[in-house]
C-alpha cells in the first residue's frame, strides 16, 4: 500500500483512523470502554482498506490515462528550416477546428510556430477521420490510377489504425467518468466518517476525565 497514492484528505482520515484505532484498544484493554467499540474500530479498518485500493485503483487509471496521451509523437519540424535539432516546445494551443496541438520555438531561426498535427489520440482519432473524408473525395476526382491505389491502401491502413485506437480510448474515457463518480462517493464519505471520528474521539476524551 503506498501512500504517495493517497489525496491529502484521505491521509488525514487514514491518520485519524490509526490514532483512534490505538487510543481505543488501549482503552478497551484497560476496561475503560466497552468491548462494543471493536465494531467501531472493524469499521474503521475496513475503511482504510477501501482508502488504499480506491488510491491504487485511481493511480492505475491516471497512469494508464498520461500514457495514453504520451502515444502521439510529434517529430516536428521547423517551417523554415525543415529541421527538429533546435525545436523547443512552448506549450499548446486550441486550433480553429478544436484540435489541441503543440507549439514550438526554433532556436535556429528565432520563430514561433504551431505544429499542425493534434498533440492527443482523442484529437488524432478526428483529425484522422476529416483526413480520410479528404482522401475519399481525392479518389473520385484523380486520373492517375498508380495514385488511385495507392491513396485507397492508405485508407485501408488509417481506417485499421481507427478501428484498434478507438476502443482504447472509449475505456479509458468510460474509466474517467466512473472515477469521477466514486470519488464524489468518496469524498463524501470521507468528510462524514472525518467527522463522526471527531466525535467519537471527543466521546473518549471524555471517558479518561479525571473524576
Amino acid at each position: 500500500m503506498k501512500q504517495a497514492e493517497l489525496k491529502a484528505t484521505e491521509r488525514e482520515l487514514i491518520k485519524l483512523i490509526s490514532f483512534f484505532g490505538k487510543r481505543a484498544k488501549q482503552m478497551m484493554e484497560s476496561g475503560e470502554i466497552s468491548p462494543e467499540h471493536t465494531q467501531l474500530t472493524t469499521a474503521c479498518q475496513n475503511l482504510e482498506t477501501q482508502l488504499y485500493n480506491h488510491a491504487h485503483n485511481r493511480s492505475a487509471i491516471l497512469d494508464k490515462r498520461e500514457r495514453l496521451k504520451a502515444l502521439i509523437e510529434d517529430n516536428a519540424q521547423c517551417p523554415t528550416c525543415q529541421k527538429a535539432d533546435m525545436l523547443k516546445r512552448t506549450g499548446s494551443t486550441t486550433t480553429e477546428r478544436g484540435w489541441k496541438c503543440n507549439t514550438y520555438k526554433c532556436r535556429r531561426c528565432n520563430i514561433t510556430f504551431t505544429w499542425n498535427r493534434p498533440n492527443n489520440p482523442w484529437d488524432m482519432v478526428k483529425f484522422l477521420e476529416a483526413y480520410i473524408v479528404e482522401l475519399e473525395q481525392g479518389i473520385l476526382v484523380e486520373e492517375n490510377q498508380e495514385l488511385k491505389t495507392h491513396t485507397e491502401e492508405a485508407i485501408v491502413q488509417l481506417n485499421d489504425s481507427l478501428s484498434r485506437l478507438k476502443p482504447v480510448l472509449d475505456t479509458s474515457d468510460e474509466e474517467m467518468e466512473a472515477l469521477e463518480v466514486k470519488e464524489k462517493e468518496m469524498d463524501r464519505l470521507i468528510h462524514q466518517f472525518k467527522n463522526y471520528l471527531l466525535i467519537e474521539k471527543i466521546k473518549l476524551d471524555t471517558y479518561q476525565e479525571p473524576e
